[in-house]
């Protein structure tokens, strides 16, 4: 399984017209274990892990059964607060 078709997966369990924000779908990765070792795979060690979640939330954007719905507050894995993209599910 790729981190693309684990993001799909992840947004397959999601109902019609959920909300969700990228810190949604990075918790998934990281605390699923079928999804945390492709999670670990995927990482390069080319960039941090800032990056690494930037990437994820571009790869999330590219889902065709969503829709951006702007900006979101939530915690990030570390347990601040900080901005990222908001989804809708088709």
């Amino acid at each position: 399984m790729s981190l693309d078709e684990c993001i799909e997966e992840i947004i397959t369990g999601f109902n019609k017209d959920d909300y969700f924000d990228s810190h949604v779908i990075i918790n998934e990765l990281i605390t699923e274990p079928k999804y945390h070792i492709v999670y670990l795979q995927e990482y390069s060690r080319n960039c941090n892990i800032n990056q690494f979640h930037g990437l994820i939330a571009q790869k999330i954007g590219q889902i065709r059964c969503i829709n951006p719905k702007g900006n979101s507050k939530s915690h990030t894995i570390y347990g601040d607060i900080s901005d990222n993209q908001l989804w809708q599910k088709n």
